[in-house]
């Protein structure tokens, strides 16, 4: 099949003369092993890297050879292809909203450590921001092993040191593709996803009581940091400190995370110089672990105070394991996330509630699914609607969304004109109330 291919790509090429970097496409029929050609782009394509892990050249080099009118550095024959390879591409985008492109500030950016089996391409870094005038592509991560079982274990373990804060990316849903029974055993179709929902989009596990920990006692520390830092001009100072110091006494601080739609509690107590207990509840009251003479080891992330990327490595002793995480705050959404040796656990600081209700969505809005442009705006206040009723165009990463009346009624107000940019999760127009 892979001759067959190679002889049919070439045939195309030469049926129209062409000379120079091509890629052909092809669409297999997974039963039949019958191909068919779909079309021929000019260019290399964004997956190229595959091909120069497995067979050790440099396509963009050969493509400027040809240009320049030199002869290719090797013929057919003296290609050798040697292992298998993959390329996943990091996006931000929401898996868990239909895909939906994401846009925003990187708030913390660290990939896997690049080598001769695992390469990361991107043009992106901490504190970059990605908008709605490209493509959502953050980087593309190409690794090879010496057959597919082994590529796939280099993949496992180069995604699970991938790591994002600041907006959704796709990194979940491709771990869990890549440890899918189906596609290790490479039954692989274009209906992948549909026939796998429920390995693809379990529902969402419960965090661990060290992550509640690693996240409560980050918090601590990085608050009462920042306290002294920030208002004596950059040198600490005890007067400033909320570190829970008391005389004669040892102090706590309580610490609320939510997850989803539980909340826990962790009281944080300093037990000595440096050392903590640290109590999870949950909601309800119930203990769910203590954690005693902990000691942990915090030292900030670079950039510091007032930097794009906000948080810390944390080393601590948590009964019998020893966690060892990246801690990452966020404060466009206080959150917290812990990075803890493969595991992620992202969870949020709740806010007062009366800051909580002047951002909260008005009844009867339309919100903005994802950051986007608008590009079209169908009506006006006073328009009745009937339901699913085209209300708003939105653009993002090159793509038009068509946003639908929720309900038949009267439009109160529209937010927005042609041409705005627009947060996730704004109001977009609003609906009179019955």
């Amino acid at each position: 099949v892979r001759r067959l291919l190679g002889e049919k790509a070439v045939a195309a090429a030469k049926a129209v003369k062409y000379e120079g970097a091509g890629t052909v496409e092809f669409i297999m029929d997974d039963e039949t092993q019958q191909f068919y050609f779909m079309e021929m782009n000019t260019r290399l394509q964004v997956e190229h890297p595959v091909t120069e892990m497995i067979t050790n050249t440099d396509l963009v080099q050969w493509q400027l050879e040809v240009a320049a009118g030199n002869r290719l550095p090797k013929l057919q024959n003296e290609i050798v292809c040697t292992g298998h390879a993959f390329e996943a591409r990091i996006y931000a985008e929401n898996p868990e909203n239909g895909f939906l492109p994401d846009t925003g500030r990187l708030v913390h950016l660290a990939t896997p450590q690049p080598s001769s089996d695992v390469r990361v391409e991107t043009g992106v870094q901490t504190g970059d921001v990605i908008s709605v005038y490209y493509d959502p592509m953050i980087a593309k991560l190409v690794v090879r092993g010496e057959d597919r079982q082994a590529a796939l274990r280099v993949l496992r373990k180069a995604l699970a040191e991938y790591e994002i804060v600041g907006l959704h990316t796709n990194i979940g849903f491709l771990r869990r593709l890549a440890e899918s029974p189906d596609f290790i055993a490479a039954k692989v179709e274009t209906g992948f996803i549909n026939k796998h929902l429920d390995e693809l989009f379990p529902p969402v596990a419960q965090p661990s009581a060290e992550s509640i920990v690693q996240a409560a006692l980050a918090h601590v520390i990085d608050s009462s940091t920042k306290a002294a830092l920030s208002t004596h001009g950059g040198l600490a100072s005890p007067w400033a400190a909320i570190d829970s110091f008391r005389l004669n006494a040892f102090g706590s601080q309580t610490t609320t995370l939510a997850y989803g739609d539980h909340q826990y509690t962790a009281k944080v107590r300093v037990v000595g110089n440096g050392m903590y207990s640290v109590c999870v509840t949950s909601k309800s009251g119930d203990k769910i672990a203590e954690f005693h003479n902990v000691q942990p080891l915090w030292e900030p992330l670079p950039g510091g105070v007032g930097s794009t990327s906000a948080g810390g490595h944390l080393r601590a002793l948590l009964n019998d394991r020893l966690c060892a995480s990246n801690v990452v705050f966020n404060d466009k959404d206080s959150s917290i996330t812990v990075f803890d040796q493969g595991r992620v656990a992202v969870f949020k600081v709740p806010v007062p509630q009366y800051f909580d209700d002047a951002g909260a969505a008005s009844p009867g809005s339309v919100t903005a699914p994802m950051s986007c442009k608008i590009v079209q705006v169908m009506v006006e206040p006073g328009t009745e609607v009937e339901q699913n009723a085209p209300l708003v165009v939105l653009e993002a990463m090159k793509m038009e969304h068509v946003i639908k009346a929720p309900k038949a009624g009267k439009i109160a107000s529209v937010y927005y004109k042609v041409g705005d940019l627009v947060e996730e999760g704004k109001n977009l127009v609003a609906f009179e109330n019955e």
